[in-house]
Formats: C-alpha cells, structure tokens, sequence
C-alpha cells in the first residue's frame, strides 16, 4: 500500500490505526507510557505542549475506564 500515492486510504480507520501504532512504535512511545510520561509522549506526538491540559483531562479520564 502506497501511502504517499494515496494518503487518503489513511482516512479509512484501519489504516488510521495502523499508522498511529507505527508511529508509537517508531517514537519509543510504549516505554514512556509504561513510566506514565505523559509530558514527553506529548511532546514528541505534537512538537510541545500546546492543548496539553484539554489531553491530560482526556488521558485521566481514560485511565478510570479502561483496566
């Protein structure tokens, strides 16, 4: 699948998903979410921390609802 010849097949929400877990992977995400830093998983998602406080309220929110 050509992603730069078709960047819309990211629109369908299985190609969306895998991107976002390719991009996780590749940014060593998952060893910084084990250590519950979220600061730096925002950081290195967005560039900085812009809208982090509207992220956080969603994140603390998950984290009661999900096991």
């Amino acid at each position: 699948m050509d992603l730069l010849k078709h960047p819309e097949l990211l629109e369908r929400p299985e190609h969306a998903a895998m991107s976002a877990g390719w991009f996780w992977h590749r940014a060593g995400l998952n060893t910084l979410a084990d250590k519950g830093d979220f600061l730096t998983i925002t950081k290195r998602i967005n560039g900085g921390t812009n809208g982090q406080a509207d992220r956080q309220m969603l994140y603390e929110c998950a984290l009661k609802v999900l096991p």
